[in-house]
């Protein structure tokens, strides 16, 4: 597994953004700390930054799968 604090700083295409308070409600931390992990200041290999970390990686992998299927079906009509 790569390392979190690496993936988020290697990050440069676009991508959609999704909010800091969209993952700390769904982690139930501060904005604070989710925008901490992302930058790298804060380590994102144990505890709340982990969760962090897991929950920005789904919302982005399942948020760019839903773009992919609304672009399939925009295509089709």
């Amino acid at each position: 597994m790569k390392n979190q604090n690496q993936m988020y700083q290697k990050q440069k295409k676009a991508e959609i953004n999704i909010p800091a308070s969209v993952t700390a409600e769904i982690v139930g931390c501060s904005e604070s700390l989710v925008k901490q992990v992302r930058t790298g200041d804060r380590n994102a290999s144990k505890g709340a930054g982990a969760k962090v970390a897991v929950v920005d990686d789904l919302l982005t992998t399942g948020t760019n799968a839903l773009i992919q299927h609304i672009k399939e079906v925009v295509k089709l009509g």
